[in-house]
């Protein structure tokens, strides 16, 4: 038996935490700063008018014209999700991570663990205590979340005999945002007539394998509920994470790259690293209209060379659309490094170890704010006391 848990809300509920408003007044999640002008997540009220997740804001402003559109938190919703998965795994209980705010969970060692269901669900349910976590129950993966969706206060637990009937009439766009089918599936599936689940589990399996393929026999499975109850659990990385709060916003190409490389720095230094190498860097952004921003640069292969992981990150760092007051840099994955060597040293190398070696000796004499060295803070200045200033070297 699998065990399915949801935050059905978890983007809204983000943003509320950040920009509060009055209790009935109907809310939605707004569009990302200087992206495309469609709303996130609406609150219930908002969708008693009429309001979806993904309308454009015209449409939604006409349905509901008193509707308040609250900044979307996209580290903010980052952070919570890592939280709950970490907070899971804590429990000593087998889960994999589907998605923000989703997670799929072995139930057999917790009930072994704590004697029950009911003491499982509690300690589950202790996880969120101030946010309504949805509990589904079903012997395969995609029934487990189909039962967590129906799911209200009570957990939704969904027998091998009830699978069918149970999430037949749900629609199939569920197989792409719970399932990860291709999107381009449910739309031939909703072009023909079949939108509910129960339609496409009622096709013959030859049929389905000829017109979609495997991906088509995999969405098949799961409309049926008999795609497998594994999960493939893993062990959440460490938490290599550095912020900079400058006095000033970061407003210039320039500061943002001396930010980078000052965080980048201590990360690569931080003992918790060990010998791994970051294989996914991820940037935060608080910027100074309220809002976060976020952005993810992939390695092709593990990496902590300071100058790659910069060349790697800066373009990416560029699209900041508007001023930071803070920003975070994150070693999301981090892999067993290459232990490839250099044959030759590069010029210069043994004059930088001389050098570390004396400033070394000079700190453990002296003190650590004995040395100091020179950084260009914002070369294009008009006042020369903040062109140049002094860091620890």
């Amino acid at each position: 038996m699998l065990l399915a848990l949801l935050l059905p809300r978890l983007s809204l509920s983000v943003a509320l935490a950040t920009h509060p408003q009055p209790l009935g007044v109907p809310v939605a999640v707004g569009p990302p700063p200087f992206g495309e002008p469609r709303i996130g997540l609406p609150s219930a009220i908002a969708e008693a008018s009429g309001v979806r997740s993904g309308m454009r804001l015209s449409a939604a402003l006409t349905l509901c014209p008193g509707l308040v559109l609250v900044p979307p938190d996209p580290v903010g919703v980052q952070v919570r999700a890592a939280r709950l998965i970490r907070d899971i795994a804590a429990l000593g209980l087998p889960v994999e991570e589907i998605g923000s705010g989703r997670a799929l969970v072995d139930a057999e060692p917790g009930l072994r663990l704590y004697g029950g269901p009911q003491r499982l669900l509690q300690r589950l349910h202790e996880v969120a205590p101030d946010e309504a976590l949805q509990i589904g129950a079903a012997p395969s993966r995609f029934a487990a979340l189909m039962a967590a969706r129906l799911a209200r206060r009570r957990p939704r637990i969904l027998g091998r005999d009830d699978v069918q009937e149970t999430i037949a009439p749900l629609p199939v766009v569920l197989l792409h945002e719970d399932g990860g089918t291709p999107a381009e599936i449910c739309e031939a599936l909703s072009l023909v007539g079949i939108d509910r689940l129960g339609g496409l589990a009622s096709l013959k399996r030859l049929a389905v394998r000829d017109r979609f393929g495997p991906d088509g026999v995999r969405a098949w499975q799961m409309a049926r509920g008999e795609d497998g109850g594994v999960i493939a659990p893993r062990e959440p990385p460490p938490l290599l994470r550095a912020e900079l709060v400058p006095g000033e916003p970061i407003a210039t190409d320039h500061a943002l790259e001396q930010a980078v490389e000052l965080l980048l720095k201590r990360l690569l230094n931080d003992p918790a690293r060990g010998a791994a190498e970051p294989r996914l860097l991820r940037l935060q952004a608080r910027l100074i209209t309220g809002e976060s921003w976020l952005c993810e640069a992939p390695l092709r292969e593990p990496c902590g060379d300071q100058q790659r992981l910069l060349l790697a990150l800066l373009p990416k760092a560029r699209r900041l659309p508007a001023p930071a007051e803070r920003i975070a840099i994150s070693f999301a994955e981090l892999a067993p490094g290459a232990q490839q060597l250099a044959l030759l040293d590069p010029a210069g190398r043994e004059r930088e170890q001389r050098l570390a070696g004396a400033a070394a000796q000079v700190r453990s004499a002296l003190g650590s704010a004995a040395l100091l060295r020179v950084v260009t803070i914002d070369p294009t200045s008009r006042l020369p006391e903040r062109r140049y200033g002094l860091a620890a070297r």
